[in-house]
């Protein structure tokens, strides 16, 4: 799979949303909005397309619930 363009830090702010469990992460505005405008509605759909990759490539960032 090719390279993502999704950055550590777009990552950490999708996983502190996904572990805040305040929102249904496919609901990518809210994801938006919820990190801040760090990633937008685009990027959260990306991520979560990508997510096993993006756990590979920052393996650090994962977060448990």
């Amino acid at each position: 799979m090719a390279s993502t363009t999704i950055s550590k830090e777009q990552f950490e702010a999708f996983e502190d949303v996904r572990v805040g469990g305040v929102t249904n992460m496919w609901d990518t505005n809210m994801v938006s909005t919820l990190s801040g405008g760090v990633i937008s509605s685009d990027d959260a759909l990306t991520i979560i397309k990508q997510y096993n990759q993006l756990m590979e490539e920052y393996p650090d960032v994962r977060q448990e619930n």
